[in-house]
């Protein structure tokens, strides 16, 4: 029986450039592992006494060039827990398949397979993309698709089932199902989902044909487009942030924080540090004290200084105007040996 299931599972992949090598999973494996043939995964399955028995639905990426498949299978989790606040959870999800399955219907003509895994509904529609004279086509065939690549995280073919996904169920589906070419794992049937103990069962074959997923391009260069958008707005806000960064810090300033000196110390305060902290960098008036006051604290271990600075700092801050720091330009006219004392 398993070996039957196995081999259904397998007739999704045969419009695949190849069957092998492929990974698996069983409750034993401890992870992915790679296999050759139908021998090798019938081994593993039974050592893991067909316990939590899981299929890649991509090869293993081409050895020559690395680059990732194209898109041939779209895999679709309806999970049960998602519609547990539902007075019947169970019609709920039901509902959703129905919708999801006419959806696939109506855009891509397709008859998916469909599993009952114990917990929720799996469903496995094997597709293709083809050009105007019926061949197959890779998503790096449509230049306007290949020009968005620098601003999405996964290869193509991962955005696009993941796309394909939400689109089909209208965002309905697991919203922690991220299934990519290196683990988009389905279940056979008739082996044990241990989540729930339950077997799992079909529900409806595939009728054996590969659906055109040319009608989901569109909309997927719709998301890619909307992907770039936030990518260059999010550019934009960061440059933003850095330029005001860049434009509330003076760096011969900043030097003088962490620079303890010995003297013209009450002369920073009020010339130089208050006006900076308070009216340029915008820290809170407690902030400022915080941090003039670490200064001074390093500045008393060279020369102490004799006034109480966490006060005089608190008095100082009341008759601050709004003013500006001192430019280094007219420091160096009005107290030249505090300029010099900085410079060096």
């Amino acid at each position: 029986m398993i070996d039957n299931n196995c081999e259904f599972i397998l007739s999704h992949f045969k419009g695949q450039e190849f069957i092998y090598p492929r990974s698996i999973m069983t409750s034993k494996t401890n992870g992915q592992v790679f296999v050759e043939n139908k021998k090798e995964i019938l081994k593993y399955f039974t050592s893991a006494h067909n316990i939590d028995c899981r299929i890649n639905g991509y090869p293993q990426f081409n050895d020559i060039d690395k680059s990732p498949p194209s898109p041939t299978f779209i895999f679709i989790d309806l999970d049960l827990p998602l519609c547990s606040v539902c007075k019947y959870p169970l019609g709920k999800l039901d509902y959703i398949l129905d919708q999801t399955l006419k959806k696939i219907k109506t855009e891509i003509n397709g008859h998916p397979t469909v599993l009952w895994t114990g917990g929720g509904y799996h469903i496995y529609q094997p597709i293709k993309i083809v050009a105007d004279d019926g061949k197959k086509q890779t998503l790096n065939d449509f230049k306007e698709i290949k020009d968005y690549t620098p601003y999405i995280k996964n290869d193509l073919t991962t955005e696009f089932i993941r796309f394909a996904e939400k689109y089909l169920t209208n965002s309905r589906g697991d919203p922690r199902h991220s299934p990519s070419v290196n683990s988009c794992l389905i279940r056979i049937p008739e082996t044990v989902n241990s989540k729930c103990s339950e077997t799992v069962k079909i529900i409806e074959a595939w009728n054996g044909i590969e659906a055109i997923a040319n009608s989901i391009t569109l909309p997927f260069i719709e998301h890619l487009e909307q992907l770039k958008s936030e990518f260059e707005n999010l550019k934009d806000r960061n440059n933003k942030i850095n330029s005001n960064e860049s434009k509330s810090r003076i760096n011969w300033i900043e030097k003088l924080l962490a620079t303890p000196i010995g003297d013209h110390r009450y002369y920073c305060l009020w010339h130089i540090l208050i006006p900076y902290l308070l009216n340029i960098k915008k820290l809170s008036k407690l902030d400022v004290i915080e941090v003039i006051t670490q200064w001074l604290d390093k500045c008393s271990k060279i020369e102490t200084v004799k006034w109480r600075y966490p006060e005089r700092i608190e008095e100082q801050l009341k008759y601050d105007k709004g003013y500006p720091p001192i430019s280094l330009e007219n420091l160096k006219k009005e107290n030249f040996e505090l300029y010099r004392l900085i410079g060096n």
